[in-house]
């Protein structure tokens, strides 16, 4: 979870510089904007696929409900139209894993997007909005303790999978520079495929989840320059 977190800091501070370092000779006022949001995730069951071998087929891996963080920089090319890239976290802990005997792990997606972002174009206090967007996602399993068939993982490790989404929302002005949202989104990602850093002699080294699906809802702030 802290390795999650660190690499969306980290990330985030990138895209600001970017941002803020780009020219603006011929931007229009308000073009710019910076946005983070906060709010809930539930990821759904997924399939287990491999453990160190096969494993019983229709094996499942459960979440409890997670955390959203993300924040976006985008620009205004119309009044109704905008481009952004995006960075975030969907964090969940794992409740369960089919026949596992002990499971301690949080599963997290770290997704990397460009996103197309319409809005209706009006001047008033409340606009609703929706977009998707497309990238990749870093998945990682922090694991402080899996035993299944007998077998123990520990650490962390990551995998990078290809990744989309679709969002909506309604944004209230609080001035000509800032807003707030509510916004739903819902983000899928492919199956990750993890090789431990220390093999234990079973007849594969590798874990493997299906593709994950995610509905979240958060709180979103944004300013606009």
């Amino acid at each position: 979870m802290k390795k999650t977190l660190r690499i969306l800091v980290l990330s985030g501070g990138y895209f600001s510089l970017a941002l803020l370092s780009a020219p603006t000779t011929h931007a229009q006022q308000n073009s710019w904007y910076l946005k983070g949001d906060v709010g809930g995730n539930v990821t759904l069951d997924t399939d287990l696929k491999e453990y160190f071998g096969a494993v019983t087929p229709g094996s499942k891996v459960k979440f409890d409900p997670g955390v959203r963080l993300g924040f976006a920089a985008g620009y205004f090319l119309t009044d109704w139209f905008a481009a952004e890239g995006e960075l975030g976290v969907f964090a969940n802990n794992i409740s369960s894993i089919t026949e596992a005997e002990h499971v301690d792990a949080t599963f997290s997606n770290v997704p990397f997007l460009v996103n197309a972002r319409f809005q209706c174009p009006h001047n008033g206090r409340l606009t609703p909005y929706f977009g998707g967007g497309v990238g990749g996602s870093a998945a990682i399993l922090d694991a402080d303790h899996i035993t299944l068939n007998g077998t123990r993982l520990d650490g962390s490790m990551s995998d990078v999978v290809f990744a989309y989404q679709a969002f909506a929302g309604l944004r209230f002005k609080i001035s000509e520079s800032m807003g707030v949202s509510v916004e739903y989104r819902y983000f899928a990602a492919d199956s990750p495929s993890w090789k431990p850093d220390v093999t234990i002699g079973t007849d594969t080294d590798h874990v493997r989840f299906g593709g994950t699906q995610t509905h979240a809802v958060s709180i979103a702030f944004d300013w606009r320059f």
